[in-house]
């Protein structure tokens, strides 16, 4: 069934104005509006703010001897150690939940695969057919659709695990919970939920995951940036072949739910 089948939704006022009517008169007579001021809770808001400690903290380098740091994290230039590191641990993080978002796409590819059929073109043909920029990526020729989600999956993995390297050539513990990892992971919760659930149709589920690789990208060229300035040119080139991939999985993915939902409008209702 697609997303747009109609069927028995109740949630909107229109289908039952005589009965909003009513509520509406039994607020008026019972409990008449009275403006509302939301200054109290603005004070409150203001004063936790105000009194807050931060998510989280920064742990001290693994490789802490006799107060010094370790030479690859004592090398940064013109950034800060602990800014750098936050960053990556905000990566390893969106990374890590990156793979598990593919591991559940692949999951909802091959249930409505099995269910309806191919629900997914090739990833080549989607740059022609959606009208993207540019030709298809020479990685994408010839895969059928699940090669290339799990071709994908794998560079996400990848991406993890040269994150953790390169925290912990600086020193740092690819394994702690920086303050960006942390409220990265909380903001990545729903996009988990989107795909894990069910119900969801592939577009729904592409659309998510559309979300996450717009985020992807834009962090690592921040990454890419911070790594340039602080004098690492070796992790910036890491970084930049990260950010590569990830245009490309940001072009696949933008391709596939064009054409998806281009498909569908074209679709006559039911």
């Amino acid at each position: 069934m697609e997303a747009t089948t109609p069927g028995h939704n109740r949630t909107g006022a229109a289908v039952s104005p005589s009965e909003i009517q009513r509520m509406q008169d039994a607020v008026n007579t019972l409990s008449p509006p009275t403006p509302i001021s939301t200054r109290q809770f603005d004070t409150e808001r203001l004063a936790y703010i105000a009194d807050a400690d931060n998510v989280g903290s920064i742990p001290p380098p693994a490789s802490l001897v006799k107060g010094t740091l370790k030479k690859g994290l004592a090398r940064l230039k013109g950034v800060s150690p602990n800014l750098f590191l936050d960053k990556l641990g905000e990566r390893i993080a969106f990374e890590r939940t990156g793979t598990r978002l593919y591991d559940a796409l692949i999951s909802k590819y091959l249930a409505l695969s099995n269910a309806e059929g191919d629900v997914l073109p090739p990833a080549e043909s989607v740059f022609d057919a959606a009208g993207l920029p540019g030709e298809a990526p020479a990685s994408a020729a010839g895969e059928t659709p699940l090669e290339t989600l799990r071709r994908i999956r794998a560079e996400e993995l990848g991406h993890f695990r040269m994150l953790c390297d390169s925290t912990t050539q600086l020193g740092g513990d690819p394994t702690a919970q920086t303050p960006c990892a942390d409220v990265i992971a909380t903001a990545s919760m729903g996009l988990v939920q989107v795909i894990s659930d069910p119900r969801t149709t592939m577009a729904q589920s592409l659309n998510a995951i559309l979300t996450a690789e717009l985020t992807d990208n834009a962090g690592w060229e921040l990454l890419e940036e911070l790594a340039e300035e602080a004098g690492q040119s070796d992790l910036a080139d890491r970084f930049s072949q990260a950010l590569g991939a990830e245009q490309e999985h940001l072009a696949i993915v933008s391709g596939w739910l064009r054409t998806l939902v281009t498909d569908e409008a074209g679709t006559p209702a039911v």
